[in-house]
């Protein structure tokens, strides 16, 4: 049994804290309770008891889950440089690589799991998927119902995914739509115009467009999660998925630059652990 550390107490943390604590010690660090055991209700089952203790007690452990929105990871960092462990950062968008690889043992992962938060210890697990992550393969995560997968590149993943966020999520939130909405005009040819741009910065990454179509259609009911974030007065994520982007561009990028600062001025900030 190793101990393992979840920083985040949001629909993610809970759905791998819940999973997790099956087989090892798991310990859920939040900036909102104060520490004692409970068990997670995911899909109306109680977990085996997962420790919670608040943030400023963090220790070292065997593992560690940094679940939070990218724009925390500043204030947690101090926290991670304790020790040597692996971390591990499931955060969307990139604009957090370059602070987290100060640690000595970063790795990155995207979850493909869909998860809801019930309440305040409450999870559904609402989509079977898996956690792919790269760097250092860790043996422990082989197996369980959250499918870790190891794979060579991430990176190269991470940015596919990037193509996906920086053309669905702002267009959704600033028009109030569903990802389905923009396979239809005049949405379409928005989504298009954000794609060309993207290719503009990163042109050398093998994506299509049609691939961000299918995500389109896979999800069409689906409301972005910067589209939830706005509707309840919470800061989003377009600084590390938009702002990574402008960051490297070398070119004008007119229609990013355009909803990077109409999402911005719409945010507001909200505390994601």
């Amino acid at each position: 049994m190793s101990k393992v550390g979840i920083i985040g107490a949001g629909s993610i943390g809970l759905l791998i804290a819940s999973y997790l604590a099956e087989q090892h010690s798991v310990t859920l660090y939040t900036r909102q309770t104060a520490g004692h055991d409970i068990k997670i209700i995911r899909d109306g089952q109680a977990s085996s008891p997962v420790e919670v203790r608040p943030l400023d007690q963090f220790e070292s452990q065997d593992l560690v889950f940094v679940t939070t929105k990218s724009y925390d990871i500043k204030s947690v960092m101090p926290y991670l440089l304790i020790g040597t462990m692996p971390v591990m950062f499931l955060q969307n968008g990139m604009g957090h690589l370059e602070q987290a690889e100060q640690l000595p043992s970063a790795l990155f992962g995207l979850v493909e799991h869909g998860a809801m938060k019930t309440g305040l210890y409450e999870v559904r697990h609402t989509g079977i998927g898996r956690i792919r992550y790269g760097r250092t393969s860790l043996p422990m995560l082989r197996e369980g119902m959250l499918h870790f997968e190891h794979v060579p590149n991430i990176e190269h993943i991470m940015l596919t995914k990037l193509f996906m966020n920086a053309v669905i999520n702002p267009l959704t939130a600033y028009y109030r739509i569903t990802n389905g909405q923009l396979l239809e005009e005049p949405y379409a040819t928005k989504a298009r115009g954000l794609f060309e741009e993207l290719r503009q910065v990163f042109p050398r990454h093998d994506i299509s467009y049609e691939e961000i179509e299918q995500v389109m259609q896979r999800t069409h009911l689906n409301r972005s999660s910067m589209l939830q974030d706005l509707d309840r007065g919470r800061r989003t994520e377009i600084e590390p998925i938009v702002g990574y982007v402008l960051a490297r561009a070398t070119e004008p990028t007119p229609l990013l630059t355009f909803y990077f600062e109409q999402i911005k001025s719409q945010e507001k900030r909200g505390d994601s652990m």
